[in-house]
């Protein structure tokens, strides 16, 4: 595999990771491919990681890459992002970059890239570098504001600096597979700087003007729509008792790389008081509660 090598100016790698993306893969490579041309020669390396997926988007993303220097499409077995995550940051172990990821159903635009490196050479000691939504919904202008004042992280799509990089492999973290919420984990990292009794600091994460992206927004319009809807509420609720079981396992054990390989192994530190009871995620969170209880 060619990579950039150490010699080079303003390196930057871009991972995609995709799951089932074949119907907005092409447009999503096409931004990335448009906003690297606004920098000349830029040197660059992009990674196309397609994970479990059950359609043709690695064949898709395989012929895209196949006559691009620098390009690359891999295909992973387990359908799971967080496991993506790890396979991107092992592919770049040993020459860290300024390293983005971006979702595969998502477009950037033109000036992102370069304006994430911009922010980078402003800011060489922080650790993420977030890309802003652009997309129109109800709490994108929040989300915008939120992002700026580095309180806010959006998994779509953002950036992690080299100095961040360098803790990654010096600590051997990596994201517990099975994990849903790789951002809010991230920036919970990033803003304790590693260690939960560190507690929240500025800084380590900045909003990147300039970076901004659109997502595919899902809309309960028809029937699979409604079902894809539903099933994203699951995941939100799952997605919430994930993270209280990691609050209650990083105040016994402190540092983020303690956290386990897979996400199933924290499940013991689901507790009843978790559930949301008095909100409208309440059903969504028993169901979940249940099922881990139950296979336990």
């Amino acid at each position: 595999m060619s990579k950039v090598t150490s010699k080079d100016t303003h390196q930057i790698r871009l991972n995609v990771l995709a799951y089932n993306e074949a119907d907005f893969i092409e447009s999503c490579l096409g931004s990335i491919e448009k906003s690297l041309a606004q920098l000349g020669g830029i040197s660059s390396e992009v990674n196309v990681i397609c994970n479990g997926c059950s359609d043709n988007t690695y064949q898709v993303a395989e012929r895209y890459c196949q006559d691009k220097t620098g390009w690359h499409a891999y295909e992973v077995t387990i359908g799971d992002k967080a496991n993506a995550w790890n396979f991107a940051i092992e592919l770049g172990e040993g020459d860290s970059l300024i390293t983005a990821f971006i979702d595969g159903d998502c477009t950037i635009t033109p000036e992102s890239i370069g304006s994430i490196i911009k922010s980078y050479e402003e800011h060489p000691d922080c650790y993420i570098l977030a890309g802003i939504p652009k997309t129109k919904g109800r709490t994108t202008s929040n989300t915008r504001s939120a992002t700026l004042k580095g309180e806010a992280l959006s998994g779509n799509f953002y950036a992690l600096t080299p100095l961040f990089l360098d803790k990654v492999y010096a600590l051997n973290f990596r994201l517990p597979v099975g994990l849903i919420g790789d951002d809010s984990l991230l920036a919970w990292v990033a803003s304790h700087n590693f260690k939960l009794s560190n507690g929240f600091s500025y800084g380590f994460m900045r909003g990147c003007e300039g970076a901004e992206f659109y997502y595919h927004r899902l809309t309960p319009t028809n029937l699979k729509n409604i079902y894809q809807y539903i099933r994203r509420l699951h995941r939100y609720s799952l997605r919430h008792l994930q993270q209280s079981a990691i609050r209650e396992h990083l105040i016994r054990h402190d540092r983020f790389e303690s956290l386990p390989k897979n996400v199933d192994h924290i499940y013991g530190d689901v507790k009843l008081d978790h559930l949301r009871l008095k909100s409208t995620s309440s059903v969504f969170d028993m169901i979940n509660y249940l099922k881990i209880k139950n296979a336990s």
